[in-house]
């Protein structure tokens, strides 16, 4: 009877996991973290088949102290040391082209130590893929290009930054057929598909959907995702509680609020819940924090 339990239980969560795509992520983290896998969508999507990668992570932070941190879906570095960001965005958003301002900003923070020249600075690629054509021109590719107005100079003539950006969708087709069949199996992503231009990522979408190892690997990692989101639902649901408690106490100051937000530890966070549900005052639940 458990037995059976635990069979069904399995064939569910494969079955879910097969209904993954390359859209998705979770899953397309886990299949373009494979370096092979990855070089096989830079290049394609960049359109050059020389293009090597020594180095690829994904679901990529960099953390800033004093503004906003970042998580990039996918960042990867070429065998030169030029920089390619990855995005996947499946859900409508204005025009985001300020946001990945700020993420290219932040790559080269991160990159420029102290001392270094900015001439130093490497190339900064943005392959952007989207669901629906935000741009609004009908079309499947668009990418960015500098001009000097007034001069008629454009990249490649002296107003070349080192930062380059192009947009895809699954909206529209481009011109390019590897571009087209690469797009569209990120939508399907199905495992028996048959293709010269990406085999690699197929193999590793395979892999996670019908090999056991992978399909257990897919759980363990969906299984972590869904405790680490209750423990953060625990969390914020406590930050709130002690809040709300000391808003009736009196005016919290910043510097309490700070404190009592960045709380991670559930049993902290049930004392302090305690400390303003008895306290006479701020000062005092401050006293006991």
């Amino acid at each position: 009877m458990g037995g059976k339990a635990i069979i069904e239980t399995y064939e569910e969560r494969k079955a879910q996991i097969h209904s993954f795509n390359l859209t998705s992520d979770l899953f397309a983290g886990k299949v373009f973290e494979d370096l092979e896998a990855c070089q096989e969508l830079c290049q394609i999507l960049m359109q050059d088949f020389e293009l090597r990668l020594k180095d690829v992570k994904t679901q990529y932070v960099i953390r800033n102290l004093e503004s906003h941190s970042v998580q990039l879906d996918i960042l990867a570095e070429t065998v030169t040391g030029d920089v390619i960001c990855i995005e996947l965005q499946m859900y409508s958003e204005p025009a985001p082209f300020r946001r990945i301002r700020y993420y290219t900003s932040c790559v080269d923070v991160s990159i420029l130590e102290k001392g270094t020249e900015y001439d130093e600075l490497p190339v900064v690629t943005v392959l952007y893929i989207t669901k629906t054509d935000f741009i609004g021109g009908g079309k499947g590719f668009y990418q960015t290009v500098r001009k000097l107005q007034g001069s008629g100079r454009t990249v490649g003539e002296g107003v070349d930054n080192g930062i380059y950006e192009r947009f895809f969708n699954l909206r529209y087709p481009t011109s390019d057929e590897r571009i087209n069949e690469l797009l569209r199996y990120l939508k399907d992503s199905d495992p028996h598909y048959q293709t010269e231009y990406f085999p690699r990522i197929v193999e590793r979408v395979r892999f996670y959907k019908h090999q056991e190892k992978g399909v257990i690997e897919m759980c363990e990692i969906t299984d972590r995702i869904r405790q680490e989101g209750k423990v953060e639902g625990k969390i914020e649901g406590k930050i709130e509680d002690v809040l709300e408690l000391l808003e009736e106490v009196g005016k919290i100051p910043a510097r309490i609020v700070q404190r009592i937000s960045q709380g991670t530890d559930l049993a902290v966070l049930s004392r302090w819940i305690r400390c303003a549900a008895s306290a006479s005052s701020i000062a005092e639940f401050e006293a006991k924090m």
